[in-house]
């Protein structure tokens, strides 16, 4: 089979759901024979996992469009790694890496990640047509965004993220260690939230909530698990809230697995979400879950099957539903068992590459490359 040479742009340098994702892609090309390079911001995270997988780093000013030397550090590394297929992994790396791209060989595509409203125009549904040949939506709520924001029907193709979902399986029999690791009672009723604390992510909304339930369940417990900008912000909430040490605010938590196997009810609060990657690994762990409507949530959680799916910001409904979790402990078993099969099936590391090689394969001409 003849070989084919992407370039993976990415602006961002942190790590999250999204370079799990490309680091599940460069995988999957490089067992196939792809020859994979990687574009990146300077001190950005996700280096050591490219060359972990033997793909060479660039750099380039990706967080800096106002540098001078961005443009011909871009086409500079386009004319050395000569790709076939170019790939901008994050909003940022399309726009100032798609403008660089313009009028150059290489097929272009980019991934969509989030459900903010795609605009009309330059900074919005234009970037999507001007500035790639293609898009994977990895969710359907993101697909209804770009359709919305001018991105015709036939340049967009949903492929849902994956996960590997060895590392979650069984996490329910070391549920007494994770406790014992993280300082909760053996027999506390644990709701938890692992992610990055940010207003987007709708914590707040959270601890309102679950202020609402404290005195009626008196053995459960919140862990609002990760680090991020509102963390003093929340820890001021639950205080001023009158809930003490009924909430866990340990930042970062590692290793992760340890939230998942000590938590009988996972909540995600979100008021923007793609495809969320916590919900995934809930769902693996065999953890019933209650969901905003943001986003893929309520594609990851069948409201009613698999868990609850609630208006994004309403108190009172995340609440109620919270509720009948604690209340009843075989609908919460048996809505973690479906929600587990249901992310077998659609949800698994082994389909998102084929899935995305799909879409590159397509872009190519015919010939280009075998079966």
């Amino acid at each position: 089979m003849t070989s084919l040479r992407l370039l993976h742009v990415l602006a961002e340098t942190g790590w999250s759901g999204g370079e799990v994702q490309l680091q599940l892609l460069l995988a999957h090309f490089r067992r196939i024979g792809w020859e994979n390079h990687v574009l990146l911001a300077p001190g950005a995270k996700f280096a050591a996992a490219a060359r972990e997988l033997g793909a060479p780093v660039y750099e380039a000013p990706l967080r800096r469009w106002w540098r001078p030397d961005l443009w011909w550090k871009l086409r500079r590394v386009y004319a050395h790694v000569r790709p076939d297929v170019i790939h901008f992994a994050c909003g940022r790396s399309l726009l100032l890496g798609g403008l660089a791209a313009r009028g150059g060989p290489a097929k272009t595509f980019t991934i969509r990640r989030i459900d903010y409203p795609v605009r009309r125009g330059l900074l919005g549904g234009f970037r999507y047509t001007a500035l790639c040949d293609h898009v994977v939506a990895i969710c359907d709520a993101i697909g209804e965004r770009l359709r919305a924001g001018g991105v015709p029907a036939e340049r967009i193709t949903r492929v849902y993220d994956g996960l590997d979902p060895r590392p979650w399986t069984g996490l329910r029999a070391q549920r007494q260690e994770a406790r014992d690791r993280l300082r909760i009672a053996a027999d506390a009723q644990v709701v938890s939230c692992a992610a990055v604390l940010r207003p987007r992510k709708g914590q707040h909304v959270l601890l309102a909530a679950f202020a609402r339930l404290a005195a009626q369940f008196p053995r459960a417990i919140l862990l609002l698990a990760g680090g991020g900008t509102e963390l003093e912000r929340l820890r001021a909430q639950a205080a001023a809230l009158g809930l003490g040490k009924r909430v866990l605010l340990p930042g970062p938590v590692r290793p992760v697995f340890d939230v998942y196997a000590a938590s009988d009810l996972f909540v995600m609060p979100s008021f923007h979400e793609g495809l969320c990657n916590a919900c995934l690994e809930a769902a693996f762990a065999e953890l019933p879950q209650v969901v905003s409507d943001a986003g893929g949530n309520g594609e990851i959680v069948v409201d009613g099957v698999t868990g609850a799916v609630v208006p994004k910001g309403d108190v009172a409904a995340l609440a109620a539903a919270i509720a009948r979790y604690l209340d009843d402990d075989v609908l919460a078993r048996t809505h973690g068992v479906a929600g587990r099969r249901r992310a077998l099936a659609n949800f698994t590391a082994d389909r998102l590459g084929p899935e995305v090689e799909a879409v590159v394969r397509r872009l190519l001409p015919a010939g280009r490359l075998g079966r």
